[in-house]
């Protein structure tokens, strides 16, 4: 998506204040993004999104949107693969009222499929779903996001796949879900590098990235997410090697917290990235 500068800000309405407050309060906070939940459903009444994206823009907070927990793209069952395709079109039709371009959400599981089998399934039915958005002149970024699981579909090959094969599709990147689905593989600046590296080699760019951010406690297998902390809880991963490579790399990107701390952590992250940029500027 294309952003003026990195932003940053919380998954879901902040815990602060009151809902009709949020945008408000994120403005005093200096906090410039949120991510509209629609976890469990999508909302129907486009008059009422209107009025909150229009609330967010007097405020200059930019809102994406994440779309329902029960889409599998490559589900077994035929009923329920169709009813997946739906619910993303109809985040598209609510991220359209809200003013938000950038639609994040898991792709699925791999539902005893083979894996390339699933991917392939999940990319046909992406391509399916954007020629009906272009034909209806639904203009959308999809972001499949990088998952926690290794049973889930959204290694970050696979959601690079997505997004090479597919228009309008650019990947939400969960640092948190790579870090957990890997074994806790990033170490530091280095494991950040390669992930990037490869991100813009396969995309072109890193400008306009979807980042979802937090510190994650590993399952007792020691692969895949059990539980999200806050920032300096003492799991991995650790923001200050990504700020790093943030500001090297000179990128834009919107950066959602989903901490349990929210909008109080959008905050810690915000000000590692601006003291990064600072020090970085004073060289």
């Amino acid at each position: 998506m294309k952003l003026d500068r990195t932003r940053f800000g919380p998954a879901g309405f902040p815990m602060g204040c009151p809902k009709e407050e949020a945008f408000d309060y994120l403005y005093k906070l200096r906090l410039g993004a949120m991510e509209y939940q629609a976890v469990r459903r999508v909302p129907t009444k486009l008059d009422s999104l209107k009025k909150i994206g229009e609330k967010a823009k007097e405020k200059d907070v930019v809102l994406t949107i994440h779309a329902p927990y029960a889409i599998n793209l490559a589900s077994r069952d035929e009923e329920k693969l169709t009813k997946s395709i739906e619910r993303l079109y109809l985040s598209a039709k609510a991220a359209e009222a809200l003013g938000a371009n950038h639609i994040t959400f898991h792709p699925g599981y791999y539902s005893k499929r083979d894996p390339e089998e699933a991917l392939r399934l999940a990319i046909e039915g992406l391509d399916g779903l954007v020629r009906r958005l272009k034909d209806e002149n639904i203009r959308v970024e999809l972001g499949p996001e990088t998952t926690g699981k290794p049973s889930q579909l959204g290694s970050l090959d696979e959601v690079l796949r997505m997004a090479e094969e597919v228009d309008w599709v650019f990947p939400t990147i969960d640092f948190a879900h790579i870090h957990a689905r890997e074994g806790g593989s990033i170490k530091g600046r280095d494991s950040y590098s390669r992930i990037l590296d490869e991100i813009e080699r396969r995309l072109g760019s890193l400008n306009g990235l979807v980042v979802h951010f937090t510190e994650v406690e590993l399952t007792a297998s020691g692969r895949g997410e059990r539980m999200h902390h806050e920032l300096g809880s003492g799991y991995g991963p650790d923001f200050g090697p990504l700020a790093i490579e943030m500001v090297e790399r000179d990128v834009k990107w919107l950066v959602i917290s989903e901490s349990p701390l929210l909008e109080e952590d959008s905050l810690k992250m915000k000000k590692i990235y601006t003291r990064t940029l600072k020090k970085t500027r004073r060289k």
